[in-house]
């Protein structure tokens, strides 16, 4: 059996056991976390940027 025909029926087996309102459901999950990693990642960047820069190697000429 090819790869696209064991693809084609894993697709066809889930299509059959998931009903259309289990697939909102898992939709809307979907989206809910991919609004939290949006979410996190945005105030991390926004942490890291409030953050100190690192004391450079070379002392500063007088």
């Amino acid at each position: 059996m090819t790869q696209r025909g064991a693809w084609g029926r894993f697709l066809a087996d889930t299509a059959a056991v998931v009903r259309s309102d289990e697939r909102l459901i898992l939709l809307f999950l979907l989206l809910l976390s991919l609004a939290a990693l949006a979410v996190f990642l945005y105030y991390t960047t926004l942490l890291l940027e409030g953050l100190p820069d690192p004391i450079p190697d070379v002392p500063p000429r007088p």
